[in-house]
């Protein structure tokens, strides 16, 4: 009973840990995006929203890369996975959204990559639970609206 208790222990604490690091990461973004419009959007075109959206993300990968490399908790780090992810595949989403065959297929390969270098990295089950709400998220987020 006491390994049971354990997996819903630490999938509770994945689930909350990426739950809130999607909140401050797309409440960071809005919070940039705000700057950017102020200070970069004189024009009034939104010329720096591709931009913004993609390298955010890929500054969120960047920094997951880093979390894993310390000694914080590893259910923190898997909130962190969920963080980068999501908004990497979303920005690359939102970028590609007419062309929604690729969207899927970018996702498919972002999970297949991070699978890989989990699996590699030989880490534990609920990393690849993060995986799962990253995927989740991003569809919830590219999922038109009718």
């Amino acid at each position: 009973m006491n390994k049971k208790s354990g997996i819903i222990k630490e999938g509770l604490l994945v689930t909350i840990a990426s739950l809130l690091t999607l909140a401050v990461a797309f409440m960071l973004y809005f919070l940039i995006f705000m700057v950017f419009e102020s200070f970069a959007n004189q024009d009034g075109s939104y010329g720096f929203v591709s931009q913004l959206r993609v390298g955010y993300g890929i500054i969120w990968l960047g920094l997951c890369l880093i979390v894993y490399r310390t000694t914080i908790y590893d259910w923190l780090k898997a909130g962190v996975l969920t963080a980068s992810l999501t908004t990497f595949m979303v920005g690359i989403g939102v970028q590609l959204y007419k062309s929604p065959i690729v969207v899927g297929l970018v996702l498919l390969l972002v999970a297949s990559i991070s699978v890989f270098l989990l699996h590699k990295m030989k880490q534990k089950w609920y990393h690849y639970y993060a995986i799962a709400i990253a995927i989740i998220a991003a569809l919830f987020y590219l999922m038109p609206a009718e």
